[in-house]
């Protein structure tokens, strides 16, 4: 259950429960029906999603039909270096999802990744619940919180967040959960050259400094992906770069 309602999806369970309890499929269904599970809405109404009233520590920045704002000051300085301690012992390669569901480790994207569950701590849970009170959302209605360390030369080529319906991944990543729809990136130190975000289509370059929080939609009003939010995390060239994401799902399992 802890799991699912950070984003694993169905398939990857199944596939672990069998492999590392030796379960059938009968039992493995029958666990799945003791954890009640909510079962996907008829209909899900995206609108509502893009009418988040942020805070006014949050700006916009105005692009035609893309939502995206910045919050310089989310968290304090001592909170980010929280972070990045509580990530440094579990860091582990950064992995680009598949439609096998096997989680690839490929060139495509050479960071660090450490997953930081709001069970493991009460600070995780306070800076979980504080991005959660930003959103306005459900707080099961989000993934557990990623952190990610580049160190100089590493990156993350373009890519969206969302999961393109016009591919085999988007049965395997939504069947739980749903789409992704709002995107919470937290830089935790300055960098000082390099390990800007791009996103080209907006032609719009953001750096890094420690406790910046950029959040944006990742769909239009009506649920349908906004292909502007391809976005690229150039690598540092000096120092290393440390960030948490939080992606946000269309409904909660629980």
């Amino acid at each position: 259950m802890k799991a699912a309602v950070s984003g694993v999806s169905k398939t990857q369970i199944i596939k672990y429960i069998k492999e590392t309890y030796d379960q059938s499929d009968e039992q493995i269904r029958q666990l799945l029906r003791l954890c009640n599970f909510k079962s996907k809405p008829k209909t899900i109404n995206y609108k509502a999603f893009a009418d988040r009233q942020f805070t006014s520590e949050a700006r916009r920045l105005y692009f035609p039909f893309t939502q995206l704002y910045i919050a310089d000051d989310f968290l304090t300085a001592d909170e980010c270096q929280e972070l990045i301690k509580a990530s440094a012992t579990i860091l582990r390669p950064s992995t680009v999802a598949d439609p096998g569901d096997t989680k690839a480790v490929t060139k495509y994207r050479t960071s660090k990744t450490a997953d930081l569950h709001y069970f493991n701590s009460p600070f995780l849970n306070y800076v979980d619940n504080k991005i959660a009170d930003f959103m306005g959302l459900n707080p099961f209605l989000g993934e557990t919180m990623q952190a990610q360390k580049y160190a100089p030369g590493e990156y993350y080529k373009a890519h969206h967040d969302y999961f393109c319906p016009l591919l085999r991944e988007f049965k395997t990543y939504t069947e739980w959960m749903g789409q992704r729809t709002w995107t919470f990136m937290l830089y935790l130190n300055d960098v000082e050259e390099g390990g800007e975000t791009l996103f080209k289509h907006l032609k719009l370059k953001i750096k890094p400094t420690a406790g910046k929080a950029i959040v944006w939609n990742n769909l239009y009003s009506n649920g349908i992906p906004n292909p502007k939010t391809m976005h690229e995390a150039l690598p540092p060239i000096s120092g290393d770069k440390y960030v948490v994401t939080k992606w946000w799902r269309s409904w909660p399992l629980i």
